[in-house]
C-alpha cells in the first residue's frame, strides 16, 4: 500500500525558471539553471523509480511504502527518497538516474562519463547507512518496541541504492547494494526465499505486527519536515504575483540595489556580482575574521576568501571600511575606489 507520494518539486522549478528568465548578470543565470537541471533531474529520477515501486506496492496488503521522506533528530537529517516499511522491518532506498555510461567503482563510489567531461560521486551506500541510524535513533525515541524485537537488537533496516534502468552502466554485475528500480522486488523476493535457517531464525525473532508497521509510517509522515529552498533568497533575487486577470500571473524583477550596482558588487572581476563559493548565491556581505575581511553568505551562512588584484601583478591593495562601505585602496597606483557596499542590517 502507497501511503506517501513523492513531493511536489513544481513551484521551486517554476521558481527558477522565472529567476533565469529575468537575471541580466551571465554569472548568476548560468548559477540559476545549474540548480534548475539538479532539481528537474532529481525530480525525474525519484518518480520514474517510484513507477515502478508503486506498480508493485499499490495493491499490496504486505507493505507500506513511503516516497521522499525526510526527518530531522537531534540536529541530524535524514532525507529519504523511497522507504518500504513491512512485518521483517524497513527498507530504505535511494534513487539513482544518470545520463551518461555509470561506473560503480570498488569502493562504492560513483563515476560518469558524459562525453567530454567525468564526474565523480560519493558512496550513495554509506550515505544511506547515515540517514538509516538517524531513523533508527528517531523511531526508538517515539516508539516502544516490543521485548522480541529489543532482544534481537530492535527493527532491522535494509538499505539498497535503485538505479534507473534507462541508465546505462559499465559493471558487468551490479555490486552488493545497489539494483535496478524495474527488478527490485523480483530480487527482494528471491533473497527472502534463500535466506537460510540461522537467518530466518532471527529473523522470526524481530517480525513485528502490520499494525505496528503502519504505527510506524504514520509516525515517519507526521514528523515529515519538507525542505523547500527560497532560490529567491538564495539569489537576491525577488518574485511578486501579479492581480488576478493580467496577462502574465507572475512578475520577476530584480532588487533595485542590485541592478543599480549599489550593493553586492564585486569589482574584483570585471565588476560582476560575487557569488557564495559554496551555494553559490550574491546574498553575501563582507565581515572581518582571525584572517583578514571575507564574505559571509546570507544564504547558507557559508565563508568566502576575498582576493584583491589590481593592474599590475607588483600592486598590493587593501581594503578600507567606512562605515557599510569598503573601498579597494592601492598605494602603488594611488587609487581608490569603492570595492564593496553591505547591505543594512
Amino acid at each position: 500500500m502507497i501511503l506517501k507520494e513523492i513531493d511536489s518539486k513544481n513551484e521551486e522549478i517554476q521558481q527558477l525558471n522565472e529567476l533565469s528568465k529575468v537575471c541580466k548578470n551571465q554569472r548568476i543565470k548560468k548559477s540559476i539553471q545549474l540548480d534548475l537541471v539538479k532539481i528537474k533531474n532529481g525530480y525525474e529520477s525519484e518518480k520514474n523509480n517510484a513507477y515502478y515501486l508503486d506498480f508493485i506496492s499499490k495493491d499490496s496488503k504486505r507493505h507500506y511504502l513511503l516516497h521522499d521522506i525526510r526527518i530531522e533528530h537531534n540536529g541530524r537529517v535524514a532525507q529519504i527518497d523511497h522507504l518500504i516499511i513491512s512485518r521483517l522491518g524497513i527498507e530504505l532506498l535511494e534513487s539513482k538516474s544518470f545520463s551518461g555510461i555509470l561506473t560503480i567503482n570498488q569502493d562504492g563510489s560513483l563515476s560518469v562519463d558524459y562525453g567530454k567531461i567525468k564526474k565523480t560521486f560519493p558512496n550513495p551506500i554509506e550515505q544511506n547507512k547515515r540517514h538509516a541510524k538517524v531513523l533508527i535513533d528517531f523511531i526508538n525515541g517515539k516508539i516502544e518496541l516490543p521485548s522480541n524485537i529489543k532482544l534481537f537488537g530492535g527493527i532491522p533496516i535494509e538499505t539498497k541504492v535503485l538505479i534507473n534502468p534507462k541508465t546505462t552502466i559499465s559493471n558487468k554485475t551490479l555490486p552488493d547494494g545497489f539494483v535496478r528500480a524495474d527488478s527490485f522486488f523480483s530480487i527482494r523476493d528471491s533473497e527472502i526465499d534463500k535466506m537460510s535457517t540461522i537467518s530466518t531464525f532471527k529473523t522470526l525473532g524481530k517480525i513485528m505486527t502490520l499494525d505496528r508497521a503502519l504505527e510506524i509510517a504514520k509516525l515517519l509522515i507526521k514528523f515529515h519536515k519538507p525542505h523547500k529552498i527560497d532560490y529567491s533568497k538564495k539569489y537576491n533575487i525577488a518574485i511578486k504575483h501579479q492581480p488576478i486577470g493580467q496577462n502574465k500571473s507572475m512578475q520577476a524583477f530584480i532588487k533595485e540595489e542590485v541592478l543599480s550596482k549599489k550593493v553586492n558588487i564585486c569589482r574584483q572581476t570585471h565588476n560582476e556580482i560575487a557569488l557564495c563559493s559554496k551555494c553559490k548565491s550574491p546574498n553575501l556581505e563582507i565581515r572581518y575574521g582571525k584572517y583578514g575581511y571575507y564574505f559571509k553568505c546570507l544564504f547558507c551562512n557559508g565563508n568566502t576568501s576575498l582576493h584583491l588584484t589590481c593592474k599590475t601583478e607588483k600592486c598590493k591593495p587593501r581594503l578600507r571600511k567606512k562605515k557599510l562601505k569598503f573601498y579597494k585602496v592601492c598605494d602603488i597606483c594611488k587609487t581608490e575606489e569603492l570595492f564593496f557596499e553591505n547591505k543594512l542590517s
